[in-house]
């Protein structure tokens, strides 16, 4: 039986607490050890790791042929089903994995200034495998949004990596305490699936007729994958061919770092509302306010964390990371950008999947990849990493533009009223903050973030109370309220949909 609307918003609501809970240590995890590792290893190293990872992603793109999407999108739990979707995801993996494999010795010889690239590179295809069968077991989970177990899943993986990796580099590991990295996460994910209440039993089997029909919705997903792959990676592969090794490893980093905020808020809300986007398809008016919150959420909660990070960026690398960063402070600047505005291109891209409608995406996808690809090439000769980094951050404003437009068709929502209190917010506040900079000498990089970031923080945070307090306190008690139902009905569906 389907859920009620109203329990499809207080178990998203549920599973946005428990992901973002997660996200938060997850995040935190994960901080500490890119900064342990980023102080043990070199940034070649990172460059090396950066590169066998595109190639790898550049493989499993026979795998994304959109399968996950279609399955929670067709809601069907018909065992037929279940085994054709896991048939085809686990078989494609292996065509990923036999492609990574037989092309890693010759780039191996192609990339002779990134040593170790072709042994890395197979290591991590054989991973692969088991993120396959892993992948098949997450994916009915979150379709049952069954977030509580994914986000503890994702906590004890997190925790157990930032254990291992960082001991593996003190031991003079290299770029293989990268690889022991990935590799710690999918056995600890493997076993948190597999070992308590398996939420698949391995069955294989093929309905071609439901087959057919994967592909046939999966083809304009696999094109948009493929365009997002171009989008996501290319800066990458660009990077680590033509400015080299020491290059890529500034520019992954600058990368990561900018991520993390998004991993404690955006990122675990984007998921969430994936299904949610599929269960509310056909009600306009609920699917407008749900994409507007979660929009809303984005903006305002980004503006401040990623406004706020950019303006304390120099002292941040130098404090946490050392001086043989610095070179990426400029780069991790102009990432944040990226990092900010990217879950809004996500959340409209997740909205027109869910309602099934992939090839609009496929469409916005080619334009992006058409403006990037020359971009990259032509800012990256003038301008190095700060270059591709611009790039990625024109491509991204073209992609919200057309997103924007896109949606529009879909679901009613105010850019006016999305974006300017935030807006007005970041810039009063950075604003206040280079002339607090001006006037007052402070010399010691702790002292100097922490003043940066109050004095931003108490500005964007007034200006946001003053304009929408009101919209606050009525978005707060509608979250109570969710929070409330899922927590009354949340036991029974959660042994229901777990056994």
């Amino acid at each position: 039986m389907g859920l009620q609307t109203r329990d499809v918003a207080a178990r998203a609501v549920q599973g946005s607490i428990f992901n973002v809970g997660a996200s938060a240590i997850t995040a935190a995890s994960g901080f500490i050890r890119s900064v342990l590792l980023a102080r043990l290893l070199a940034p070649e190293q990172f460059g090396v790791m950066a590169l066998a990872l595109f190639f790898l992603s550049l493989s499993t793109q026979a795998q994304r042929f959109g399968l996950n999407r279609a399955f929670i999108h067709r809601q069907d739990d018909s065992a037929s089903s279940v085994a054709t979707f896991a048939t085809l995801r686990v078989g494609l993996t292996g065509v990923a994995v036999l492609l990574a494999l037989g092309g890693a010795p010759f780039l191996g010889r192609l990339y002779p200034d990134h040593p170790g690239l072709a042994p890395v590179l197979a290591v991590l295809a054989l991973l692969e495998v088991v993120r396959g069968f892993n992948g098949v077991a997450e994916t009915l989970l979150t379709r049952a949004l069954q977030f509580r177990r994914l986000a503890a899943i994702n906590v004890v993986s997190s925790l157990a990596m930032t254990v291992v990796a960082p001991l593996v580099a003190l031991a003079g590991g290299g770029v293989w305490a990268l690889v022991v990295e990935q590799a710690t996460g999918v056995v600890v994910r493997s076993a948190g699936l597999w070992l308590y209440r398996r939420p698949w039993r391995p069955q294989f089997g093929l309905d071609r007729d439901l087959a057919r029909w994967y592909f046939r919705f999966g083809a304009f997903v696999f094109i948009n994958a493929n365009l997002s792959f171009l989008l996501d990676r290319f800066d990458d592969f660009w990077t680590g061919t033509f400015l080299g090794a020491t290059a890529l490893g500034f520019y992954s980093r600058a990368y990561e770092f900018a991520r993390y905020p998004r991993r404690v808020l955006s990122g675990p809300i984007v998921q969430v509302f994936f299904p949610t986007f599929a269960r509310l398809q056909g009600d306009r008016l609920r699917l407008s306010k749900a994409f507007y919150r979660v929009c809303s959420l984005i903006v305002r909660v980004g503006f401040l964390v990623f406004g706020t990070f950019a303006l304390i960026a120099p002292e941040f690398v130098r404090i946490f990371l050392g001086s043989q960063w610095l070179p990426m402070v400029a780069t991790f600047q102009l990432m944040l950008v990226y990092t900010l505005l990217d879950p809004l291109a996500g959340v409209c891209g997740n909205l027109i999947s869910a309602l099934g409608y992939p090839q609009i995406n496929s469409r916005i996808q080619a334009a992006r990849a058409a403006f990037f690809v020359p971009a990259v090439v032509i800012l990256a000769y003038l301008y190095g990493i700060n270059g591709v980094a611009l790039a990625a951050d024109l491509v991204l404003l073209l992609g919200l533009v057309l997103f924007f437009r896109a949606v529009k068709k879909f679901v009613d929502f105010s850019l006016l009223r999305l974006f300017l209190v935030p807006t007005l917010g970041l810039g009063l506040g950075a604003v206040t903050v280079l002339g607090f900079v001006a006037f007052v000498s402070l010399h010691h990089d702790g002292v100097l973030m922490l003043a940066k970031g109050a004095v931003a923080t108490s500005i964007y945070l007034s200006i946001s109370f003053l304009l929408e307090g009101r919209e606050y306190l009525q978005n707060a008690r509608l979250f109570w309220d969710c929070l409330v139902r899922s927590h009354r009905g949340g036991a029974g569906e959660q042994g229901e949909s777990d056994g």
